[in-house]
């Protein structure tokens, strides 16, 4: 079986992303990483490093994350966010993928983190504008990990973060299965 390294970035520098019911974007999405990263280890083909310049700004975060990745030699990125919403009925998870490859990656963690976080018309959505997928030389995901804005989607993130971190993990290992 081959080998893979994989690079856990955390999408917003400290205190810049989505906030909602006590909870901010960097920190949720620090916790699932280290959660993620020791499931992945526990993997013997794979290899897991998380990416997070929390101290800088977020332009400079953004900046720092790609570098670090495409310095790395990873074969994918899964960079984690949360969203945040004006309504608090806004709910559920999607993966955004831009290239073929992210999307082979990004439907197998979509499967499995909608299961857990539901609500999404489509948990599977390609874009052509982020720069985390535009940038890096890897395939990349980023996975939005609910809404932070919706008191549903809050609670499975503050109670049962394993349980995501779990089928994002599962979903990193199926496709490199």
């Amino acid at each position: 079986m081959r080998y893979y390294k994989i690079a856990i970035d955390i999408g917003h520098a400290r205190t810049t992303g989505a906030s909602g019911n006590g909870l901010q974007e960097h920190e949720v999405s620090a916790k699932l990483a280290r959660y993620v990263k020791q499931m992945l280890q526990a993997t013997p083909h794979i290899h897991a490093d998380i990416v997070d310049f929390p101290e800088l700004s977020n332009k400079q975060d953004l900046a720092a994350a790609i570098a670090a990745v495409n310095a790395g030699g990873y074969d994918a990125v899964v960079s984690l966010h949360c969203d945040c919403a004006g309504t608090p009925s806004a709910r559920g998870a999607h993966v955004i993928y831009k290239s073929a490859a992210g999307q082979a990656l990004g439907l197998e963690i979509a499967e499995r983190l909608a299961v857990h976080l539901p609500g999404r018309a489509r948990t599977l959505v390609q874009r052509h504008d982020l720069a985390i997928l535009n940038q890096t030389r890897p395939p990349a995901v980023l996975v939005e990990c609910g809404f932070l804005s919706s008191p549903e989607d809050a609670e499975i993130i503050r109670t049962r973060p394993i349980l995501l971190a779990r089928a994002i993990a599962g979903g990193i290992i199926a496709w490199t299965e």
